[in-house]
């Protein structure tokens, strides 16, 4: 069975998997086509419904069953977005970034992430032009990327300010001399600033239209009047979803049970508005993702009848959620795997150099010694070498320049007083002969 996956950028490619695949089979194959091999948990794919909803392919059952009911045929179409937004800091693979950095492009562009100050746009748009473009040249402007990311925005209303173009050029020369990678990274770095940051919406019917936000941190409730009204996680009871109706119950600002009922378009959506906080609840919240909700299933009408007579029958059995790691642990995971992986390969390369001739032999330790020159290269535009400690934590991880844009430190997130240059051995900055 062929699949077309499309990418936030619009580039199609396909991949072919078992007609009786599971979600996690196709999503491990389009990750290993883009070079994504520790960081898949981020992501998910999503389909049209035949009623013209984005659903996301449930990764633990089968997909002939979720896809093939709503009148697709083969081959199978997919947008591979991500499902889990995190800070920049936490992508350890320059492959998942650029994803990450091309979403959230198109979602700025669609207007799925807002931004309220005219200031933050122009700065955003400096940073995509930068990193497709390059520094500014006053003879060739991008004046066809500006106009193209001049809509971004959340106040439609709001007059544009007639300078814009000037605060854009303004920020875009400011760039001057920043890589590719690293305009990508300080433009998550903004958006990660964002309220509706890492949001997957629903609008439902009922209530005069409200729309439900489900985030990294909690639940965000816009009523029709611009009344907006946020639920921690921490604050929520209980939450079910029956055909297309949606029941909350929290505690309020005021420590008072309340209540949410809400119809949706249909009931995938309210499925999917279930699922949705559930999921984001343990990837965001929890230390690890607990039984009840990776062991939680339903059965269509044929599979309960069979369990009537086998409990042990999967016919029928469909996983309610495919969640299978919370934030931390894809951070530990990935980290973990990419370490023993150049481990793998230092003993690979140890152990050919017993082997040698002294020629080879020197031609190793030249290997190893750009190892370790790779090592001192900024963390955050993996380009200039780190000259930078970060007081008072000390931690030393990016050079001078992407330092002095840091309020954080990306490591330990503590808040930084004082950038300190250090000067490393002469070795770590002349070239190996």
């Amino acid at each position: 069975m062929w699949c077309l996956i499309s990418q936030p950028n619009s580039v199609i490619f396909e991949v072919r998997v078992d007609p009786k695949a599971i979600g996690q089979e196709c999503l491990e194959k389009v990750c290993e086509h883009l070079g994504i091999s520790n960081e898949s948990d981020y992501f998910g794919l999503k389909y049209e419904s035949n009623k013209g909803e984005e659903l996301w392919l449930n990764l633990r059952n089968p997909i002939h069953r979720q896809v093939s009911c709503h009148g697709h045929t083969s081959p199978l179409r997919f947008a591979l977005r991500v499902k889990f937004w995190v800070p920049p800091h936490l992508l350890l693979q320059e492959t998942t970034r650029n994803l990450f950095y091309l979403h959230a492009k198109l979602d700025l562009i669609e207007k799925r992430l807002l931004v309220s100050q005219w200031s933050m746009v122009a700065k955003i748009i400096a940073l995509i032009a930068q990193a497709e473009s390059g520094d500014y040249n006053p003879l060739q402007p991008p004046h066809h990327l500006y106009m193209h990311l001049s809509s971004i925005s959340s106040n439609e209303s709001a007059e544009k300010p007639q300078d814009l173009l000037q605060m854009v050029i303004a920020e875009h020369e400011k760039c001057e001399g920043m890589k590719p990678t690293t305009a990508k990274y300080w433009l998550l770095k903004e958006v990660s600033t964002l309220d509706n940051f890492g949001e997957e919406v629903f609008s439902t019917k009922s209530n005069g239209g409200v729309l439900i936000g489900v985030g990294p941190n909690g639940i965000t409730i816009l009523n029709k009047g611009d009344e907006k009204q946020v639920i921690p996680f921490t604050a929520i009871q209980s939450a079910s979803s029956h055909n297309r109706s949606f029941k909350l119950g929290y505690m309020n600002v005021d420590n008072v049970e309340a209540h949410l009922d809400v119809k949706l378009d249909s009931s995938q959506t309210a499925n999917g508005l279930y699922r949705a906080i559930t999921e984001k609840h343990a990837f965001y919240s929890c230390e690890t993702v607990r039984s009840a909700v990776t062991a939680q299933f339903i059965r269509d009408l044929k599979g309960t009848i069979v369990s009537i007579f086998n409990e042990d029958s999967t016919l029928g059995k469909k996983y309610v959620f495919d969640i299978r790691r919370t934030c931390r642990e894809v951070y530990d995971n990935a980290r973990r795997a990419l370490y023993q992986e150049s481990k793998l390969f230092q003993n690979i390369v140890d152990g050919q150099k017993s082997d040698c001739y002294e020629g080879n032999q020197r031609r190793n330790s030249h290997e190893r010694l750009t190892k370790i020159m790779d090592a001192m290269t900024c963390k955050i535009c993996m380009d200039s070498p780190i000259d930078t400690a970060f007081l008072p934590c000390a931690h030393v991880v990016a050079c001078s320049s992407c330092a002095a844009r840091c309020e954080r430190c990306p490591l330990c997130r503590a808040d930084i007083a004082q950038p300190q240059k250090i000067y490393l051995p002469e070795e770590f900055s002349e070239p190996v002969c």
